[in-house]
């Protein structure tokens, strides 16, 4: 069971989140270099796409089979294990092998990012107190944008200096480092095994009824299904809102809408959360998100006037990832129902990822930034109804949460 602590451990909070920050740059190490890969290995596009997409394709299959080994295993060592495995598969990466063992050692470490995404928000409500915990949920939220901001600050002076091995080296001593000093601070479990749950069967039989136990239940549920529509809509109008402005304003736009998200999840959103639950704020989220979508048709041909109105939607985002977070803290108590819920988030996190940008990119040929906005819309309406039926189903069966 959860074990509630009494005052937030700002150490661990800040120590799980800058392994977060790891985390997400074992997507951005890649991306903000691929020009340097495309020089290192004679493949397409799609084939040379694949170094990164792999990496997520691990969380899409296997996310909640994860929570389930990772509830197992115990949540410390979990955690700590995939960050000393993460640093030792980016130290073998910065040997550059031939491209098919570099893609083999791309899904291993996803399966050491899949370990601390799902671990990470469960130490992070672990070690704060009641009073604290929407915050640093918030705080974990933020930690993929962030990274990736980061990286493309860090990436080109490394490069510069010593290439792609140099960049791949970082990383691993980056999260190495974090693996020794989680190891010493993060306590000992109180008992050898974390999870209630240790009969459940690892077999194709017992892994669907678990699947089909966590997506029936509107507490499991709620976080994962509320966060699809988010990760669909983020990540795709992250990667094709800088096509609608001059060319000499894209990499500025570019940079500048993570940011946009960022700060709006760290001030705003965590206020809100102080006066409306973490479901509410969802969903007021996507209220926002949806409506800053549509000074978008207007301004559309006026770069200035354009990318204030793409700011503001990427701020009025933000609010949704930090509440969603909230939200599977608050409705799962346990470490295991947080193990499940968090893998389940993390599943269809990458469903959204996956599919959102090639549904957007479609519906741009088709109607341009009109397909922006109506693509906007749907989700964001869609985020809003789902989180109203899960509420209403909880409020039927409050036995269940």
């Amino acid at each position: 069971m959860d074990r509630l602590a009494p005052r937030t451990d700002y150490v661990i909070v800040l120590l799980v989140w800058m392994a977060g920050l790891g985390a997400a740059a074992q997507f951005g190490k890649i991306a903000i270099s691929l020009t340097a890969f495309r020089d290192v290995y004679d493949v397409g596009e799609v084939a040379l796409g694949f170094l990164i997409s792999c990496v997520g394709a691990v969380g899409l299959t296997l996310g909640v089979l994860g929570g389930i080994l990772i509830t197992r295993v115990g949540i410390r060592r979990a955690f700590v294990t995939g960050l000393i495995l993460a640093a030792v598969l980016s130290a073998l990466q910065a040997l550059l092998p031939p491209y098919p063992l570099m893609i083999v050692l791309r899904v291993l470490e996803g399966a050491t990012h899949l370990a601390i995404v799902i671990a990470g928000p469960i130490l992070m409500a672990r070690h704060s107190s009641d009073a604290a915990r929407p915050a640093v949920m918030t705080l974990w939220s933020s930690f993929f944008g962030l990274s990736f901001m980061l990286i493309a600050l860090l990436a080109p002076p490394l490069l510069r200096a010593g290439g792609l091995p140099l960049l791949l080296l970082a990383h691993s001593a980056y999260m190495l480092t974090l693996a020794l000093a989680l190891w010493r601070y993060l306590p000992a479990p109180i008992a050898p095994h974390e999870s209630a749950l240790q009969d459940v069967p690892l077999t194709l039989i017992g892994i669907l009824r678990l699947h089909l136990s966590i997506y029936r239940s509107p507490v499991t549920n709620a976080a994962a299904l509320g966060f699809v529509w988010y990760t669909a809509t983020y990540i795709s109008v992250l990667t094709y809102l800088p096509v609608f402005v001059a060319e000499s304003q894209r990499s500025g736009l570019a940079a500048s809408l993570p940011l946009a998200s960022i700060l709006t999840s760290l001030t705003l959103g965590i206020l809100l959360l102080r006066y409306v639950s973490p479901v509410r704020a969802v969903q007021i989220g996507y209220v926002l998100t949806a409506l800053a979508a549509l000074p978008l048709l207007f301004f559309f041909g006026n770069d200035a006037a354009f990318i204030i109105a793409c700011l503001l939607l990427m701020g009025a985002t933000g609010f949704v990832p930090g509440a969603s977070f909230a939200t599977l803290a608050a409705l799962n108590i346990s470490d295991e129902g947080r193990a499940h819920a968090t893998g389940a988030l993390a599943q269809m996190g990458n469903v959204g990822t996956t599919c959102g940008p090639p549904i957007l990119a479609a519906i741009i040929l088709a109607a341009g930034v009109s397909g922006v906005v109506i693509f906007v819309l749907l989700l964001s309406l869609c985020g809003v109804a789902v989180h109203e039926v899960l509420s209403r189903r909880r409020a039927r069966g409050a036995s269940l949460i």
